[in-house]
């Protein structure tokens, strides 16, 4: 019986560590674009993200569905974009100046929504 607890008990650690690992988040690249044409785009001069912060991003942002998005997302003429490897896969990114966010996956799929608000804007000086 202590086997069998044992045995149960290092699966459960041997996950743990695995789930953890899967969150890390490298990214690759990391380009501010401003659409210049937009009458608005002067408020884009102090949007500034730096690579940590990018990671922050996408570990704090919330997760939403696609109505949810288009119900609460806020999307301004600039935008940081790049590539990005999380669970050990490779994906493109944007992050748009207001706190909302997208991960493509390889065939340029929506592969998640992210909306940054309350407590995770506060963590940004120049985001929301």
């Amino acid at each position: 019986m202590i086997h069998k607890i044992l045995h149960l008990i290092a699966i459960f650690i041997l996950a743990s560590c695995t789930l953890s690992n899967e969150s890390d988040i490298q990214i690759f690249s990391a380009e501010k674009v401003v659409d210049l044409t937009d009458s608005s785009s002067d408020i884009c001069d102090d949007f500034q993200l730096q690579e940590s912060e990018i990671v922050s991003f996408f570990q704090l942002a919330e997760e939403v569905s696609n109505i949810e998005e288009h119900q609460k997302s806020l999307i301004l003429p600039c935008k940081y974009e790049g590539k990005l490897a999380m669970n050990k896969e490779t994906y493109s990114y944007e992050i748009f100046a207001g706190g909302t966010g997208y991960i493509y996956d390889k065939n340029g799929w929506v592969f998640k929504n992210l909306i940054c608000s309350n407590n995770c804007c506060s963590k940004f000086s120049t985001l929301c």
